[in-house]
Order: structure tokens, then sequence, then C-alpha cells
């Protein structure tokens, strides 16, 4: 079987648990597989065993027959990988929704710690303010002017005791002014906390509605993956009696096949790679400015410096730490201590090697690094280094490169963490350890 569906757990609890990932496309493709319960595609023919004994009596029927099954057998794998990747990508638009309803919090619980500040200084001014007019209205007001007019030789003082009650009530005058400024501050961060509070529950109803697109797609995925075991199980059969083997045996064989297709195209995508970077270097530089860089790092023009090597004893304790979840459950929303999704497992893993590389979302990962100048091309991965899955700056998957072509990942529900081949194509990497 290929990377994506080889084997056989939601989100875990928070929301159950910006613009979204790739909310149209992730939409399209669940829509397709759920609805039917897989990809949408024709019922294939299968053959009966009548039909397989019967190609049997002749050598050109039979190889013949023997290239149906194969073809059958591909269209099961190719319908699984597409359902499997459908649930990797609403699990990434979950992630993606919890990243933007964790923001949307912090700024609803900032906008109210500044709104309670500022009402208490709201209130000391209000209450100096009151004080002040207070003073004001038993020391001054009509019986002050009175005793002017009668004053006769005390009057001097009396005019000095209306220019102080003058100044106090200019000095009010500011104060008042102060106290209405800060007033109006405090409401309006009251009123900005009120419209944060109502676009965290906004947010908080879409992760939900993620959540919910991501338990169908991955019953989609399973039921994808279901059928393709219980298809290609008779499908073995036939074939190795076509071929008059055994039906593990030809399993294996189509295993390996993936398998060794899989490290080629990998290889390929290396090399194309390589290939573009030696023949950008080899241009002229332009005096124009330098185009900022494509997401990926796979672009075009002046070739990016040879990324730093990365530090080893990082590397390794990051590697060791995920090398003890092997066999752990995938779940979305997983980060330990024993359920793990792909960007829990890099994100912990990494932390435990003092690392942050980010939030708790594929995307955010990459960016993250790339923000940092720590994107590389995939031509160049050394081991520790993080390998991502996507198209059009969205990320669904990422995982550990080890090494010798090899990943350490948490893949998707009903496949625990392993180690397995690089499968399918890598669009972008990045070095947490660089």
């Amino acid at each position: 079987m290929s990377g994506l569906a080889d084997q056989r757990t939601r989100p875990v609890s928070r929301v159950k648990p910006a613009t979204l990932f790739s909310t149209v496309a992730v939409g399209a493709v669940t829509a397709s597989v759920v609805a039917s319960g897989g990809p949408a595609m024709a019922e294939p023919d299968y053959p009966s065993w009548g039909e397989i004994e019967q190609a049997k009596q002749n050598e050109q029927t039979k190889q013949a027959e023997i290239a149906r099954v194969g073809e059958l057998l591909t269209g099961l794998q190719r319908a699984a990988d597409a359902a499997v990747q459908a649930s990797m990508m609403a699990d990434e638009a979950w992630r993606v929704a919890i990243d933007g309803l964790d923001r949307a919090a912090e700024r609803e619980r900032t906008l109210g710690r500044q709104a309670d500040e500022a009402d208490a200084v709201a209130e000391i001014s209000e209450m100096r303010a009151g004080l002040l007019a207070a003073h004001l209205a038993r020391t001054a007001g009509d019986d002050l002017t009175t005793e002017l007019v009668f004053a006769g030789d005390d009057s001097q003082a009396l005019l000095q005791q209306l220019g102080m009650a003058s100044q106090l009530g200019l000095q009010a005058n500011g104060i008042a002014g102060q106290a209405i400024a800060e007033r109006n501050t405090a409401d309006a961060l009251r009123a900005q906390a009120a419209d944060a509070a109502n676009e965290r529950e906004r947010l908080a109803a879409l992760a939900e509605t993620r959540a919910d697109e991501a338990r169908a797609a991955a019953d989609a995925a399973n039921a994808a993956v279901a059928a393709q075991d219980r298809k290609s199980e008779e499908l073995y059969a036939q074939l190795a009696s076509l071929k008059d083997s055994t039906a593990e045996l030809e399993r294996q064989r189509a295993e390996g096949q993936a398998r060794e297709a899989a490290e080629a195209a990998a290889a390929a995508a290396a090399t194309a790679a390589a290939t573009a970077t030696a023949a950008a270097a080899a241009q002229p530089v332009p005096p124009a400015a330098p185009a900022p860089p494509v997401p990926g790092g796979s672009g075009g023009g002046a070739p990016a410096p040879a990324p730093a090597p990365p530090d080893s004893g990082a590397v390794e304790a990051a590697i060791g730490f995920a090398s003890r979840q092997l066999g752990e459950p995938y779940r979305l929303g997983g980060a330990g201590p024993d359920v793990w999704d792909c960007s829990g497992l890099t994100k912990v893993s990494y932390a435990n090697a003092g690392i942050s590389i980010g939030t708790h979302s594929a995307t955010n990962q990459y960016y993250t690094l790339a923000a940092r100048g720590l994107s590389v091309p995939v031509s160049q991965i050394r081991r520790g280094d993080l390998l991502f899955w996507g198209s059009g700056g969205d990320y669904h998957h990422v995982a550990i490169y080890l090494g010798g072509g090899r990943i350490l990942e948490a893949p998707r529900e009903g496949v625990p963490v392993r180690e397995y081949f690089i499968w399918g194509s890598p669009s972008a990497a990045a070095r947490p350890a660089g």
C-alpha cells in the first residue's frame, strides 16, 4: 500500500476540542468524499473467480486479466489515498480554526483587562473631580460674591480668595475633562472587548464545524481504506492464482513497488530542485531589488544562501523524544502524553529540545520557521528537518526527516506514530535546529 492509506479518535477535547485554511478546497474535497462514503467514482467491474479460471486457459487472456487486476488495485489505492488526503486537509483546517480561536480569546482577555484598568483610572478621576466640585460648592458661589460687595476694608483679602476659587475652578474643569476622556477610553475598550467576545464565539462555532467536518472526513477515509482492504484481499488472491504465486507475496511485491515509486519520485523532485537552484546560480543577478521569497523556498530568482547545518544535539533530542512515541495512537489535536497528531508531535518533540517551532498547526509551523529564515529546499534536507505536504501555501501534514529517505510521523486516524518512507511529494521543508 502507499504511504497514505496503509492501516487503520477525534479532536482532543477542547472546543471539540485570519482566513481559514483552504476552506473552499477542503469543503469541496470533503463533500465529494463524505457524500458517497468515498471519493466520487464509478463502481469498477471486478472480475469473478469464474473469469479468473477461464483467463488461465489462455496465456494472452491471462496476461490481460493480470493487467486488469493490477489496474483495479491501483484504482483502489488512489481512491483510498484521495480520501485520506481529504481527511488530512480537514484536520489541518480544524487546527487553523483553533489557532484563530486562540488568538481571538487572547485578544478578548487582553481588551477585558485593559478595560478593567481603564475603568479603575476613570473612577479615580471621577472621584477627584466630584470631591473638588463639592469643595468649590461649599467655599465659593453666591456667598463669596456677597461678602465681596459688603467687605469694605477686607475686600482685598476676599479678592484673593475669589482668585483662588477661580484657579480651583479651572483645575476642577481640567480634572473633569480628564475624567471624561478616561471614561471614554474605558468605554471604548469595553466595546472592543465585547466585539472580541463576539468574534471569539463566532470562531468557536466555526471550530465546532471544522471538527465535525474532520470527523466526517476521517470516517470517509476509514471507509475507503476498509473498502480497499476488503476488495484488494480478493484481488490479490486472484492475482496470485493467475501468476501461480501467493496473495501475500503479491501484496508485498505491490507494496515494495509503491515504496520504490515514492522514493524515486522524491529523489526526482530533489534532483529537479537542485538542478533549478544550480541553473539559477549560474545566471547573472540583475541589479534590481530581489523579489520577496516564495513560500516553500522553491521559487526562482537568485538562490538563497546555503542553509546552516542543524544543531545535532537539538536534532537528536527532538528525534529521541519523537521515537519514544512510536506506536502511540493518532488523535486530532493530540499533543501528548500518549496521543498525537502530526503537528502536535513535531511541536512537542522540538519543545523537548528547547526549540519553539510555532503553534499546533503544520501551516503555522512552516511560516513561523520561514519567518526566522529557517526554510530549506526539499533537495537539501538533513536529519531533523521538517517536511511539509500541501499546496498553494497551505500545509496539511508535517513530519520529521530521519535521513535515508525515511520520516517519523503521526499520519492520520487509525494509523499510529510510525517510521516510514517519504510518501507523496513534500512541497516544503524547514530546519528548526538551524
